[in-house]
């Protein structure tokens, strides 16, 4: 067989043939509605309970195996996803109320004159100003010495 033809209707009979295995892969929903029946009882079944599922359903024990680990990370990916989600609100909401406190505290008013939580403040935010103007200085300073070598 030479070369030529078989790269000239490669593609289409590739192309074909990759269709014909996804089709292959894919499960009828009735199959996908027992196996998800099973997983509910268990997420790991054995060797037993796979060959058994695998005859009711007319799959391999391979596809079984396939079908129970895929849904595991799958059900592994969901589970993550909506923690994070809720992590990533309650982190909002808690630098919101952060914020809200911080705002309290600048203005709060002491009535006590040994009271220094305005100046703690205030000298907190000198300090952050000033470590971030230290910080550029010597990301400059490092730039130009690189420049020099």
């Amino acid at each position: 067989m030479d070369m030529g033809d078989h790269q000239e209707g490669g593609s289409d009979s590739q192309q074909q043939l990759q269709e014909r295995r996804k089709r292959q892969r894919r499960h009828t929903p009735e199959q996908i509605r027992k196996l998800e029946e099973s997983f509910q009882k268990c997420g790991y079944p054995d060797e037993a309970q796979s060959a058994q599922l695998g005859r009711e359903l007319g799959l391999e024990n391979k596809q079984i195996r396939s079908w129970f680990q895929n849904h595991r990370t799958q059900m592994k990916v969901e589970y993550e996803r909506a923690e994070n989600l809720f992590l990533r609100e309650e982190n909002t909401r808690l630098l919101s109320e952060n914020m809200v406190m911080r705002e309290v505290l600048k203005n709060f008013i002491c009535l006590n004159p040994n009271c220094i939580a305005k100046h703690y403040i205030d000298q907190q935010e000198e300090l952050d100003k000033e470590n971030a103007r230290l910080k550029a200085g010597s990301l400059l300073c490092a730039t130009s010495f690189q420049d020099e070598l």
